[in-house]
């Protein structure tokens, strides 16, 4: 119920505010006070899903929930030869992610990294096609890094960055992550430096900054097919939810001293957060599906 009622007042506050971004090409002072309100509205998006999030927490007490979350524990080790070979009818499709938002706030709460973007209603980047049942909208990505563990592995090989992107279905009210492994290189990833190169500014738990914005695109690499899928788990530090995972197999890279600037952020009782990944766990009768 809670969470209808958010959704319904979300959207309707979107809807006015893209109205005024209209009104703003036909008026200076318009865009003025747009613009000072910009930050302010971003806040209230970032408290909306917060709250959401609590709203979730409850129904989760529920056992049946719970059992599903133990029994879909992540993260896994992708063991190629064991997986599935299915054939998709259509490839993935990818909407939004290279338009820019409006505002985009990075998040140190203490356990991860969490990246969010506020965009205009008819704007949010979203997934779809595939085998995929609907529509699934971008909620927000965090972090999960660790000297040589971050959280997913691959034929046992275990990496320095992984990052997890959360997508939500409201038609379906299934939440779906993407996860991206990143390679300990010497080179430097360059469209990783709009988080790496701000993470100083978060240093402590709890801190956060509003980021120029940037196309979420740029951050990501979109795939229509050979992926690996699996039924797991999603957790932010705050929050675990059931998902399903669609993991990208081709590795991305960054250098080591990126990777440093992750452990340099403190935790909730003021440590360095040396690793933020979960323990490893097995996939035992669950499915691993490879989507070619």
């Amino acid at each position: 119920m809670l969470f209808s009622i958010i959704q319904i007042f979300w959207h309707t506050f979107m809807n006015y505010f893209g109205m005024m971004m209209e009104l703003a090409d036909k008026s200076r002072f318009v865009t003025l006070l747009i613009s000072c309100t910009m930050s302010m509205a971003f806040i209230l998006n970032i408290q909306c899903g917060r709250a959401v999030f609590h709203s979730f927490r409850y129904w989760v007490t529920n056992k049946s929930i719970n059992s599903k979350l133990n029994r879909y524990a992540s993260p896994v080790d992708i063991v190629t030869r064991f997986a599935c070979q299915l054939q998709s009818k259509h490839s993935l499709v990818w909407t939004h992610y290279y338009d820019l938002p409006l505002a985009m706030l990075l998040e140190n709460n203490g356990s991860t990294v969490i990246l969010r973007g506020c965009y205009p209603p008819n704007s949010v980047p979203h997934l779809s096609g595939g085998d995929l049942r609907g529509r699934y909208h971008f909620v927000e990505a965090n972090f999960k890094w660790g000297a040589m563990r971050s959280e997913h592995s691959i034929d046992g090989q275990q990496f320095s960055l992984e990052l997890q992107v959360l997508h939500y279905c409201p038609q379906q009210t299934e939440y779906l992550a993407i996860s991206y492994l990143f390679l300990r290189t010497r080179f430097k990833n360059v469209p990783l430096k709009q988080v790496t190169e701000n993470l100083r500014c978060i240093r402590w738990a709890g801190s956060s900054i509003e980021l120029p914005p940037f196309e979420l695109g740029t951050l990501l690499r979109t795939f229509g097919r050979n992926y690996y899928s699996y039924q797991g788990t999603y957790d932010n530090g705050e929050m675990m939810l059931p998902v399903t995972w669609l993991i990208d197999p081709q590795l991305s890279h960054v250098r080591f001293q990126q990777v440093i600037e992750f452990t340099a952020l403190c935790g909730k009782d003021g440590s360095r957060i040396m690793s933020s990944g979960r323990v490893e766990k097995s996939l035992g009768n669950r499915s691993l599906l490879f989507y070619s």
